[in-house]
């Protein structure tokens, strides 16, 4: 379903619906649709996956950065890459004890 997305919007993209962290997803640009799957690139105009994704939300900055900060916490997690996305509280929190236990 199509979210009205336009060319340039910051987004989170999955492979499939479900958000599968062991899946292809990621931040991105949102570049346009190839049939019924989105295409998205990153800042240099690079498709992360030629194929495009299944699912994809707009998301700002913020929200994007705090992804892509969290990307190794997610991708050993089980839990859906959208969980994270409706709970970036969480995600901050564990972002700072990775950290803290890093330094």
């Amino acid at each position: 379903m199509k979210r009205n997305l336009i060319p340039g919007d910051y987004v989170l993209a999955t492979k499939y619906s479900d958000g599968d962290p062991k899946d292809h997803f990621c931040v991105g640009l949102f570049r346009g649709m190839l049939f019924e799957r989105y295409l998205v690139e990153d800042n240099k105009g690079h498709l992360f996956r030629a194929n495009g994704f299944r699912r994809c939300e707009k998301i700002t900055r913020c929200i994007g950065d705090v992804l892509v900060a969290g990307m190794p916490i997610i991708e050993q997690g089980c839990a859906s890459v959208w969980y994270w996305k409706r709970h970036l509280k969480a995600l901050k929190e564990l972002i700072k004890i990775k950290n803290s236990r890093e330094n």
